[in-house]
Parts: C-alpha cells; structure tokens; sequence
C-alpha cells in the first residue's frame, strides 16, 4: 500500500491536483487578506470619520455655550446609547463627565487620533474591547475624547475572517481528496493501458485496450492505440502468411525447374530437348525474378526516401497505357474503351503511378473472360487531382474479400490458375498511400459473369492546385 501511493503521488494526474490546491491556497489566502482589509479598513474609517465630525461638533458646542452646555451634551449623549464613547475632564485630566471613569488616553498639544482598550462591563463580567476615536485639548484647557466602540466591528472582521479561513481549509481538504481520487482513478486507466502493452509484448496480439465510453483523453488513446494494434496483427498476419506465400510460389517453379533439367540429364545427350529444357528452366527463373522484383518495387514503393515528386500528366502516362493494352485485350476477346479526360496532372512519382495503373489494367485483362468488355476512365474531380477507373465485366471479388485482396500475396483460389504473386493490387495500396491518395474495390460493369470488379485510384490534388481551384 505504501508503495502504491508512492507511485500515485508521483504522476502527473496527482501533481496538477496539488498545483490545483495549492492555487486554491494562494487565492483562499489572497481573498481573506482581500476581505479583513477592505472590511477592517472601511469600518476603521467610518470610525475615525465619525469620530472627527463628532469631535468638531461638541467642540463647536464648548466655545458656543461653554463647559456646562459641553457637559449636558455628553450626558445626553451617553444616555442615549450607542456605540459613542466619551470623555470629558479638566486640564488636570479628572473626568467630569463621560464614559470612563479615569482618562484611557492623555491629549497631546494637538487634537489626534488614538486607539486603545477598555473594560466594558457585560452580562457575562467585564470584557476587554478597543476603542478609536479622537483625544485633543478644547479651549482654555478642558480635555475632550470621542471614540467609537469597535468590538461589534472586530467581531464581525473575525466572523468573516472565520468563515473565509474554514472555507479556504475545506476546500484545500476537497481539493486533496479530488487530487487523489482523480490520480487513482487515471493511474488505474493508465495502468491497463500498460498492462495491454505488456500483454501484446509478450506476444498476444489479440489483446485490446479497454474503451470506457466516456469519451474523455484516456478513451481518445486507447482507441487509437487499438487502431495501432490491429494493424500490427493485420501486419503480423501478413508477414507470417507472405513467408509461407513466397515458399509456395518459389518451391513450384523450382520444382518445375528441376524436374525439367532432371529429364534432361535422364535422356541422352539431344541438343533440341537441351535447348527446350535450358528454356523451360529460363522461364521458371523469369517467373522466380519477377516475384523478387514486385517485392523489391513494393518495399520501395513503401519507402518515402525513394519517393521524388513531380509533375505527372496522368493524360498523357494513361494515353499510353491504352495504346499498349488495347491490343492485349482485343487479343483476348474484350471490349477496351478507354475515356481520358485531357490536361489531368498531379504531384507524385511518374514511375509508381504508371505501375499501379498498369497492374489494374493487367488484372482486368486476366481476370476477365472472352467475351466481355474493360472501361479506362482517367478525370478530374472538382477539388483538383486526378481519378483513375479500371472497370471490367469479369466475376468481380466479394464485398468481403475487398480489404484482403489488398494484402500482399492474397489470392482467390479461383487467381491460382493465372498464376501471379499476389503482389499487384498492394503494390496499388501503397502507391495510393505514398500519394496521399486512396484506393477503393467496388462492383464493375457487371455481365453475365458476375458483377465485375471497379478499381478506382483517387490521387489528391497538389497544393498549388487546391489553391487555383479555390
């Protein structure tokens, strides 16, 4: 347990709690400095005020009519109650009339201000109390004090003071109380954010954040750390299935390839059957090489450091490509129509985007039957950049399939008999990503075959473009 609120008072959810307090601290004691001086100090100030007008008053009333009109003025006064206190005494200080039997202050030359205590007598015995008033020497040397009782005004300086302080204290104790209820509450959630990285470090990848639902940060992180970690699983996933993927494509034409040579040394010595042989191994080890090298174009493909952006004419490189793949498809009994819209251009690398459509334009080439038609579309959308359409009538891929068909060495079974690596729509995949761009499966032009398959690259527009077309 000891340990447990070590490590609790040590992260950071618990630190801003007590900053938190010790903000509330400052202002509690920032208020009641605020309160007692602006409180204190008025009630001081209409005391003294008071005080002087009432001084000049009674004094006024000496020169007018004298000691004895002086002396029936502070009876009647004293009798009327009150929080005036008064003095009236003799140039010898003997008090003639007022509120104190001895002189609490003695008088200057000058009339002045002057503060000091006194015994009241209460129900409950005799009570110490401060005064504040004004002490000075009238006419001919009689001594005059006029003061104002400040007990009720110091008893309502502590009430507030009182209140200000238990309130500061109770909600430094609240502020402490929420710190540590909130830092446990984030420690724990940050915890089994911790133990799920523990877990899938130790191999589980199938382990998954908790999500409270609460849509707060910890909620935010765990979502996308659980976004982070299904596309490790999908990688994993795919790392393992490409390794047996290779062994299968490579372990056939290698096999094929040993037989052939095996015939070969089997017969006597021919030169035909040699030089068929010979070229027989020849087309095995092309087939070998070109799966090496869609690999090596894919892994660079994925490389930014190898991706030099330039101007592309998407009209021109897709005029091209239809020049070149027209005749494949006549040759194979399909309809080619090819709609390319003119001056489509974006940013990117010439090389990866031929590619990627020209892998496209090959599988729907392959995978449609004689008898069926593949539109090329290249446009421009409103925002800029460029889309790329390979449309084809052919048996399609399911709506469930479209995702995986994407991963690396991912084939229908009914693909195996065109051969292939498995390779050409994530080499699409990513040259979309690289650009920035995305790469979408739907139905196609649909036939007697099935649905067929629409492949669309939409490659986004390069800034300077967004910023002409707005």
């Amino acid at each position: 347990m000891k340990f447990q609120l070590r490590s609790l008072f040590r992260t950071a959810t618990f630190r801003l709690a007590l900053a938190q307090a010790a903000m509330f601290t400052l202002f509690a004691f920032a208020l009641l400095l605020t309160v007692y001086f602006t409180t204190a100090g008025q009630l001081t100030r209409d005391a003294e005020r008071a005080a002087d007008t009432e001084f000049a008053a009674l004094a006024q009333i000496y020169n007018e009519g004298g000691r004895q009109r002086l002396n029936e003025e502070i009876i009647d006064r004293i009798g009327a109650g009150g929080a005036g206190l008064y003095a009236f005494a003799d140039p010898n200080g003997e008090v003639i009339s007022g509120s104190f039997d001895t002189l609490p202050v003695q008088p200057d030359v000058e009339p002045r201000r002057v503060v000091f205590p006194f015994d009241a007598v209460t129900e409950n015995g005799k009570v110490r109390k401060s005064a504040r008033g004004r002490v000075g020497r009238l006419l001919n040397g009689p001594i005059l004090l006029v003061a104002r009782d400040m007990g009720d005004a110091n008893a309502i300086v502590g009430r507030i003071s009182s209140a200000v302080s238990t309130g500061a204290v109770v909600g430094l104790v609240f502020s402490l109380v929420a710190g540590y209820a909130a830092a446990r509450q984030a420690a724990r959630r940050a915890d089994l954010l911790s133990k799920t990285a523990r877990d899938v470090m130790a191999g589980d990848l199938s382990r998954r954040a908790p999500v409270a639902g609460i849509g707060d940060e910890f909620d935010d992180l765990a979502q996308d750390l659980n976004a982070m970690l299904e596309r490790i699983q999908r990688l994993v996933i795919s790392t393992r299935t490409a390794g047996d993927a290779i062994a299968h494509d490579l372990r056939s034409p290698l096999v094929r390839m040993r037989q052939t040579m095996e015939q070969a040394l089997d017969q006597p010595p021919d030169a035909q059957a040699d030089r068929e042989a010979l070229r027989k191994a020849m087309e095995e080890t092309e087939h070998i090489l070109d799966t090496f090298s869609a690999l090596l174009n894919l892994s660079r493909a994925q490389s930014f450091e190898h991706l030099k952006l330039q101007s592309v004419d998407v009209s021109g490189l897709a005029g091209d490509l239809a020049e070149f793949f027209a005749p494949a498809a006549e040759d194979a009994g399909l309809a080619f129509e090819a709609v390319i819209a003119p001056g489509v251009a974006v940013e990117g690398e010439p090389r990866l985007i031929m590619q990627a459509v020209a892998n496209l334009i090959e599988n729907a080439v392959k995978y449609t039957p004689s008898g069926g038609a593949i539109r090329f579309e290249v446009r421009r959308p409103r925002d800029g950049g460029a889309e790329v359409l390979v449309a084809d009538s052919g048996p399609g891929v399911p709506p469930h399939e479209r995702e995986r068909v994407k991963e690396r060495f991912v084939r229908l079974d009914p693909e195996r008999a065109h051969g292939g690596a498995g390779l050409g729509l994530a080499m699409v995949t990513v040259v979309a990503e690289v650009h920035r761009g995305q790469f979408v499966l739907d139905d196609g032009l649909g036939g007697p075959h099935g649905p067929g398959l629409s492949a669309k690259i939409a490659l986004p527009a390069a800034p300077r473009q967004r910023a002409r077309s707005t």
